[in-house]
Order: structure tokens, then sequence, then C-alpha cells
């Protein structure tokens, strides 16, 4: 673990130059409230919601570099004191061959991980979001909510771990095998999470029959989109902030709303949210998208599998020989930047669509108005940033800011 190992410095420069580029990106990000509000956003951001908005993203930021900086310090502090090297070891003491033996690895680096951000999520929720007047979840469901996750990274995750720890020990073309699988395994998971894993967390309960309803179906028939059932979610128990998705495939298609958008949010302005989001279907964004996440993770995965076969890689850690298990989680440390190039992809086509499906939607209810409206009290009442830093919707916004997606919506023809 020395400078003359190529592997060691790598990995210190990704450590090092991801937590500057994130610290860079949100004091840019800050400093762009300063800036006039054009005239486009000044009904949207007066000058009262925008001390708001100052204060909670100064309370934002504050706790993400907190936790930036104790996640920094405490990878660098385990790194440098040999602990990967100690932990493998003491692993190797229960007398498990080599895929079960990566298994506790994964394991006990991801619980640790996870107890790492819980007080700062406890922050966020209990501190930032309370203050400005988002948060409603109680101590006991985020209490129940973060056991729940536990469990289930031990029930799906811990498995779906064994199988590509085993690939990766014992396959010479771990890389492609792996690959399938996670591929069928995403597409299984599309369609059990809506059914089997979301309700774990939310509560979802029928429609009640109404205008609401009616408008919902009617539009869904006007444009060929099958839906099987709406359903609204009770969104309200854990925050005041509005949303609505989509779940299922072909004719199960199910749309939730959450309480809080129709508490919030005009029959209008919700038809048009939902003609956005069907907007995505009728214009091939999800199979766009599935397949640039595929050849993402094909990348990776072939990247895995050359480093996985390097002992220096190991040795930049402290550790002897080449254990599989812990290569998966060290691998991830190395991948970051490059993780973050191949996401600003992402990131730049999902904005894309985001500007195709509002115009789809547009189109699709006779008017830019609804959404334009729905899209201004989102931004509103969230306490959206109105002018981002372009660093940081590179690196994070999968929505283009509020001001171009209006400035868009103008220019549509319907």
């Amino acid at each position: 673990m020395t400078l003359s190992n190529p592997w060691f410095v790598a990995a210190l420069i990704a450590v090092l130059g991801v937590f500057h580029l994130e610290l860079a990106s949100r004091f840019l990000n800050l400093m762009r409230l300063g800036k006039p509000i054009p005239g486009r956003l000044a009904e949207i951001f007066p000058e009262g919601t925008m001390e708001k908005i100052r204060e909670y993203l100064a309370d934002g930021a504050k706790v993400s570099g907190f936790q930036d900086g104790v996640s920094l310090a405490a990878l660098i502090g385990v790194w440098w004191a040999g602990g990967f090297g100690m932990i493998q070891a003491k692993a190797e003491t229960f007398g498990f061959g080599p895929v079960t033996t990566g298994v506790i690895v994964i394991a006990v680096i991801m619980l640790a991980q996870t107890l790492l951000s819980l007080p700062f999520s406890a922050w966020d929720t209990f501190g930032v979001e309370a203050k400005h007047g988002f948060n409603r979840t109680t101590v006991g469901t985020f209490i129940s909510d973060n056991i729940k996750s536990l469990a289930l990274m031990a029930i799906i995750g811990l498995p779906v771990a064994w199988v590509i720890v085993w690939f990766f020990q014992y396959q010479p073309l771990a890389p492609l095998y792996t690959w399938l699988f996670l591929a069928a395994f995403s597409v299984l998971m599309t369609f059990l999470a809506p059914r089997f894993l979301m309700p774990i967390f939310l509560k979802f309960s029928p429609m009640e029959d109404g205008e609401l309803k009616e408008a919902i179906f009617a539009l869904a028939k006007k444009l060929d989109f099958p839906v099987m059932e709406v359903s609204v979610v009770d969104g309200s128990r854990r925050s005041s902030k509005a949303n609505a998705f989509f779940a299922g495939f072909g004719k199960t298609r199910r749309i939730a709303l959450f309480d809080t958008l129709l508490q919030s949010h005009t029959k209008e302005e919700i038809v048009a949210i939902l003609a956005h989001e069907i907007g995505h279907n009728k214009c091939r964004h999800v199979p766009v998208t599935m397949t640039l996440s595929l050849v993402e993770m094909g990348v990776m995965l072939a990247l895995l599998g050359w480093v996985l076969k390097s002992p220096d890689f190991f040795a930049a850690f402290g550790l002897q020989g080449t254990p599989v298990g812990m290569g998966l989680v060290l691998f991830g440390i190395l991948y970051q930047p490059l993780g973050i190039v191949t996401g600003l992809l992402g990131l730049w086509m999902s904005r894309r669509h985001e500007f195709q499906a509002d115009a789809y939607a547009a189109k699709a209810v006779g008017s830019a108005q609804p959404l334009v409206q729905g899209l201004k009290r989102l931004s509103h009442d969230h306490l959206s940033h109105p002018q981002p830093h372009p660093l940081k919707v590179w690196l994070h916004y999968s929505h283009p800011p509020i001001g171009e997606r209006l400035a868009a919506l103008e220019a549509v023809r319907v």
C-alpha cells in the first residue's frame, strides 16, 4: 500500500477527486442563489420564497457536506489502518468457503456504511426537512423503514451477492454471466417491486370514484394507454412533498398518486402531470434508458473482471491474495470517477426525455398551461433551486431546471 502501486494512486485520486468535485458543485450551486431571478420565474420565486430556498438548500448542503466528510475520513481511516485486511481475516476464521466468506465481507461493510449514514439521514429528516415544514415522518416510522430496508437487503441483496461472487470466483466468463443474471433480475424486480416491495413501505388505496378518476381513465383511453387501476399512496405520512408514478407493464399498468399531490394540485394539473408520465412510455424512453443502463453495466462488469485478476489491486488496500467478495466492494471506490462520466450521459438523456415528455403532455391535453402551472406549483412548494449551477445539473439533475422546462413548454405548438 504505497505510492509505487498504481492501483493505490488511482484509488486515492478517485476518492479525493470525487469528494472535491461534489464539494465544488455544492458551493457553486449555493452561490447561484444570489443571481437575479428572471421574469419568467419571478412569480414562482418572490423574495420571501427565495429566502426560504436559500436557507433550505444551505441547511441541506451542510448535512451532505458533513456526511461526505465523515464518510471520507472513515474510508481513509479504515483503509490506511489495514481495516480491510482485518475484516477479510476475521471473515475467513469462520471456516466457510470463499463464496460465503465473500458475502459475509460484503454484508459487514454494507451494514457499516448503512449505520454510518443513519445519523445524517435522521439529521436531514428531523432537522432540515422538519425545520422547513416538509417532514411528517415519526421516529417510529423512521426506525421501522430502516429495519425493513436492512431486512430486504439481507433477504434479497445477500443471495444476489452470493451468485455474483460465485460467478467471479469460479467462472471464466463471469462478467457475461453476471450481466445476464443482473439484467434478468432487474426485469423481474420491475414486476415484483410495485406488488410486493413498495407496499411494505407505502399504503396503496384504490382511488375513490369521481371527476378526477374519470378524467384519468378518459386520458388513458384517449392516448391508448391501458391502465388496470389508479391508487392513492399515503405519502403524507412521511413528507408534504407531492409525487406520482406508474408501475407495471402492458395491461398491468398502475397509476399511483401521492395524497399530497391530490391535496395541492388541481384536476387539470394532475391530468397534465400524468400525461407527461404517459409521454415517457409513448416516446419509448423506458427501453432507451434500460438499454443505456445495460451497456453501462456491461462496461462496469468487464472492468471488474479485469481488476479482480490483479493482486496489486488488492495489495493497494492492504490485502493478500485476490478475495472476490472484498474486491467487489473495493472496486466501487475505483469506479467512482468513471461512474460519474457514464452517469453524465444518462442524466443528459434523462433531461432530454423530460423535454419530450413535456411536449407530449401539452399536446395530449390540448394546452401547455396545465403542466406549466403544475410545474410552477411543484417548484414553489418543494423550494426548488430556481437557477442551479450547470455543474450541479450535469452531475445530479435527471430533470431540467424549471426555467428551461417552462421556456421549452412556451415554444410548444399545440
